[in-house]
């Protein structure tokens, strides 16, 4: 929802901050959420007021996962679709710890890149257009104990020192619909950029599923940023927040387990399957670094339209990849498919499409319904140049070993 200055400061006063709680409380015992409206109205609450507590009362709920500190920072739902994870934005505030000066955050929103830079060290400066949302990300900053400097204003028109440096996270949704091309952002990074050439540090939040051939992508390095195995985000560095001359870099969270491209792509090579199917993780894959892996490793590629690979020796562990012993590889029809697992221990199946015009739960109903699961056995549809196949794997620790 739409929210005024005033109803922030309302929200972030005794009296709001009191209803918040009680109001999350009765949420968390599954109370209806018109029944809790019904209720704040008839004690004297306004409409508005009403709505927002409720919708900064769910924001609070949905954040606990993330945020740490969800139960004393107040957020409101549609910003915190909008932030980044805190992990992160802790990762990505490192780039900044060696800044000369204040940090410029541009479309600072409710704050959550701020406070991680602030938190690391740095002197932030935030810059929105949202009056109501640098106040609520004032109100966060206080209760966390750090310092946030805030500005009101066009991020492409906001006063700063040349050569200092800026961190920017653009929206990248209008309505529901995601937007892809960076000359779509708001606002668009051509427009963010050229405003800012003369910074000395760049970090630009881009979607992870940024076109790496999108005209307007900067030359500069592109770092995929994945939580757990969730790719969470991507972010075009330039000037001195680039890493060398690196292209591309992937970073595991919150780890920081990194590997980083400097030259173009190694050739992929393709083979027929071994005895292993390695999925490598998927900031790795959009860096393209999948093949470098596979070279470490020995392993070659299934189909050059897939990343995933596929090895006769057992891979050491790693955090970059996921292995499984391959059990058998069939053709792409559903009767011979469901014949060997009849044949086979009955596990919970995984299945799992790349580059196939395929529908999973069309295949699991023709395959009989089998149990489901992600521990256990996997179905692999995959595209290849010659056609197609079923590889059909289970967990590493399943497999007879070497020999």
């Amino acid at each position: 929802m739409d929210v005024e200055l005033d109803e922030i400061e309302w929200l972030i006063g005794p009296d709001g901050l009191a209803l918040l709680a009680e109001v999350t409380r009765r949420r968390d015992r599954d109370e209806p959420e018109l029944r809790v409206l019904e209720d704040l109205r008839t004690r004297g609450g306004d409409r508005r007021r009403a709505a927002l507590l409720l919708d900064a009362a769910e924001a609070r709920r949905r954040a606990r996962e993330r945020w740490p500190d969800a139960e004393r920072i107040v957020l409101l739902r549609s910003a915190l679709e909008q932030a980044s994870d805190p992990a992160v934005a802790a990762r990505r505030a490192r780039r900044f710890v060696d800044a000369a000066g204040p940090v410029y955050d541009l479309c600072a929103g409710i704050g959550g890149d701020s406070l991680a830079l602030a938190e690391a060290g740095v002197e932030v400066v935030a810059v929105d257009q949202d009056a109501a949302r640098l106040r609520l990300l004032e109100h966060n900053a206080r209760v966390r104990g750090v310092d946030v400097r805030t500005r009101v204003g066009d991020v492409r028109q906001i006063a700063r020192p040349a050569g200092s440096w800026v961190h920017a996270d653009p929206g990248r949704r209008q309505g529901d619909r995601r937007l892809r091309r960076l000359g779509e952002y708001q606002p668009p990074v051509p427009e963010l950029l050229a405003a800012h050439q003369d910074a000395h540090g760049v970090g630009v939040v881009l979607s992870p599923a940024v076109d790496l051939h999108d005209p307007d992508l900067p030359d500069g390095e592109v770092e995929f940023l994945q939580v757990g195995q969730q790719l969470t985000e991507a972010t075009v560095w330039l000037g001195a927040a680039r890493d060398g001359e690196a292209l591309a870099s992937a970073t595991l969270v919150p780890h920081g387990d990194r590997l980083v491209r400097r030259g173009p792509p190694v050739p992929p090579q393709l083979g027929d399957p071994g005895r292993y199917l390695v999925s490598v993780a998927p900031a790795a894959v959009r860096a393209r670094l999948h093949d470098d892996l596979a070279r470490q490793l020995g392993a070659r590629r299934l189909s050059l339209a897939r990343s995933l690979l596929t090895s006769d020796d057992r891979p050491p562990a790693s955090p970059w990849y996921r292995t499984r012993w391959i059990e058998v590889i069939l053709p792409l029809r559903p009767r011979v498919v469901k014949a060997w697992l009849r044949s086979a221990d009955e596990l919970p199946l995984e299945i799992a499409v790349h580059g196939l015009e395929a529908d999973p739960q069309r295949w699991w109903q023709e395959l009989g319904r089998p149990p489901r699961g992600p521990v256990g056995r996997r179905l692999d549809l995959v595209r290849t140049e010659s056609g197609g196949m079923a590889v059909l794997s289970t967990a590493e620790d399943r497999s007879p070993g070497p020999g």
